[in-house]
Protein backbone atom coordinates (compact mmCIF):
# COMPACT_ATOMS: atom_id res chain seq x y z
CA UNK A 1 0.00 0.00 0.00
CA UNK A 2 1.27 3.46 -0.83
CA UNK A 3 2.38 5.20 2.30
CA UNK A 4 3.29 8.66 3.45
CA UNK A 5 4.99 8.63 6.85
CA UNK A 6 3.68 5.12 7.48
CA UNK A 7 0.05 5.91 6.69
CA UNK A 8 -2.20 5.42 3.67
CA UNK A 9 -2.48 8.41 1.33
CA UNK A 10 -5.95 9.96 1.76
CA UNK A 11 -7.97 10.32 -1.42
CA UNK A 12 -8.28 13.88 -2.69
CA UNK A 13 -10.68 14.95 -5.42
CA UNK A 14 -10.50 18.12 -7.49
CA UNK A 15 -13.41 18.95 -9.79
CA UNK A 16 -13.20 21.03 -12.94
CA UNK A 17 -15.50 21.64 -15.88
CA UNK A 18 -14.04 21.46 -19.36
CA UNK A 19 -16.70 22.52 -21.85
CA UNK A 20 -19.51 20.44 -20.39
CA UNK A 21 -17.30 17.51 -19.44
CA UNK A 22 -16.81 17.22 -15.71
CA UNK A 23 -13.31 16.16 -14.76
CA UNK A 24 -12.63 14.56 -11.39
CA UNK A 25 -8.92 14.40 -10.60
CA UNK A 26 -8.31 11.64 -8.05
CA UNK A 27 -5.12 11.68 -5.99
CA UNK A 28 -4.08 9.23 -3.29
CA UNK A 29 -5.44 5.79 -2.42
CA UNK A 30 -8.65 4.57 -4.02
CA UNK A 31 -9.42 1.93 -1.44
CA UNK A 32 -12.18 1.15 1.04
CA UNK A 33 -11.24 4.26 3.05
CA UNK A 34 -11.17 6.65 0.09
CA UNK A 35 -14.08 5.13 -1.77
CA UNK A 36 -16.88 6.99 0.08
CA UNK A 37 -15.43 10.35 -1.05
CA UNK A 38 -15.26 9.17 -4.67
CA UNK A 39 -18.84 7.87 -4.55
CA UNK A 40 -20.08 11.11 -3.01
CA UNK A 41 -18.36 13.26 -5.64
CA UNK A 42 -19.82 11.16 -8.43
CA UNK A 43 -23.32 11.10 -6.90
CA UNK A 44 -23.29 14.90 -6.61
CA UNK A 45 -22.50 15.20 -10.32
CA UNK A 46 -25.16 12.71 -11.35
CA UNK A 47 -27.78 14.23 -9.04
CA UNK A 48 -27.21 17.59 -10.73
CA UNK A 49 -27.66 16.06 -14.20
CA UNK A 50 -24.03 16.00 -15.25
CA UNK A 51 -23.65 12.95 -17.46
CA UNK A 52 -20.23 13.43 -19.08
CA UNK A 53 -17.52 12.51 -16.60
CA UNK A 54 -13.80 12.09 -17.11
CA UNK A 55 -11.80 10.62 -14.24
CA UNK A 56 -8.17 11.73 -14.12
CA UNK A 57 -6.41 8.91 -12.27
CA UNK A 58 -2.76 9.81 -12.89
CA UNK A 59 -2.11 10.44 -9.19
CA UNK A 60 -3.89 7.39 -7.79
CA UNK A 61 -1.17 5.78 -5.71
CA UNK A 62 -2.99 2.58 -4.74
CA UNK A 63 -6.18 0.80 -5.71
CA UNK A 64 -7.78 -2.24 -4.13
CA UNK A 65 -10.66 -4.46 -5.24
CA UNK A 66 -13.21 -1.97 -3.86
CA UNK A 67 -11.64 0.76 -5.99
CA UNK A 68 -11.73 -1.42 -9.09
CA UNK A 69 -15.37 -2.23 -8.35
CA UNK A 70 -16.04 1.51 -8.19
CA UNK A 71 -15.01 1.90 -11.84
CA UNK A 72 -17.18 -1.00 -13.02
CA UNK A 73 -20.18 0.03 -10.92
CA UNK A 74 -19.87 3.65 -12.01
CA UNK A 75 -19.65 2.68 -15.68
CA UNK A 76 -22.77 0.53 -15.35
CA UNK A 77 -24.69 3.30 -13.60
CA UNK A 78 -23.60 5.90 -16.17
CA UNK A 79 -24.73 3.68 -19.06
CA UNK A 80 -28.09 3.09 -17.40
CA UNK A 81 -28.56 6.86 -17.06
CA UNK A 82 -27.43 7.57 -20.63
CA UNK A 83 -24.19 9.15 -19.49
CA UNK A 84 -20.56 8.62 -20.35
CA UNK A 85 -17.59 7.76 -18.14
CA UNK A 86 -14.02 7.75 -19.38
CA UNK A 87 -10.62 7.57 -17.71
CA UNK A 88 -7.66 9.81 -18.35
CA UNK A 89 -3.95 9.49 -17.68
CA UNK A 90 -3.53 6.12 -16.05
CA UNK A 91 -0.10 5.88 -14.47
CA UNK A 92 2.00 2.75 -15.08
CA UNK A 93 0.69 1.11 -11.89
CA UNK A 94 -2.97 1.65 -12.81
CA UNK A 95 -2.47 0.75 -16.47
CA UNK A 96 -0.78 -2.52 -15.49
CA UNK A 97 -3.73 -3.50 -13.29
CA UNK A 98 -6.29 -2.50 -15.91
CA UNK A 99 -4.50 -4.50 -18.60
CA UNK A 100 -4.07 -7.52 -16.33
CA UNK A 101 -7.79 -7.55 -15.57
CA UNK A 102 -8.64 -6.57 -19.16
CA UNK A 103 -10.52 -3.51 -17.95
CA UNK A 104 -8.90 -1.59 -20.80
CA UNK A 105 -11.47 -3.37 -23.01
CA UNK A 106 -14.38 -2.31 -20.81
CA UNK A 107 -13.53 1.31 -20.01
CA UNK A 108 -12.38 3.98 -22.44
CA UNK A 109 -8.86 5.04 -21.47
CA UNK A 110 -7.06 8.12 -22.77
CA UNK A 111 -3.60 9.57 -22.31
CA UNK A 112 -4.31 12.84 -24.11
CA UNK A 113 -6.73 15.33 -22.51
CA UNK A 114 -7.89 16.88 -25.78
CA UNK A 115 -8.66 13.47 -27.31
CA UNK A 116 -10.47 12.44 -24.15
CA UNK A 117 -12.60 15.58 -24.18
CA UNK A 118 -13.30 15.29 -27.91
CA UNK A 119 -14.45 11.70 -27.46
CA UNK A 120 -17.51 12.96 -25.57
CA UNK A 121 -18.66 14.75 -28.71
CA UNK A 122 -18.94 11.51 -30.65
CA UNK A 123 -15.34 11.20 -31.79
CA UNK A 124 -14.41 7.64 -32.66
CA UNK A 125 -12.83 5.47 -29.98
CA UNK A 126 -9.99 4.77 -32.43
CA UNK A 127 -8.42 8.04 -31.28
CA UNK A 128 -7.69 6.58 -27.83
Amino acid sequence: MAERNGAPIPLRIVRTDRGGVHVLKLSGDLDSQGLPAAKTALSELLDSGRMKILLDVEDVAFIDSAGLGFFIGTLKKMKELGGELKLYKLNAYMLGIFRLLRLDYVLELYDDMEKALASFDGAKAAHR
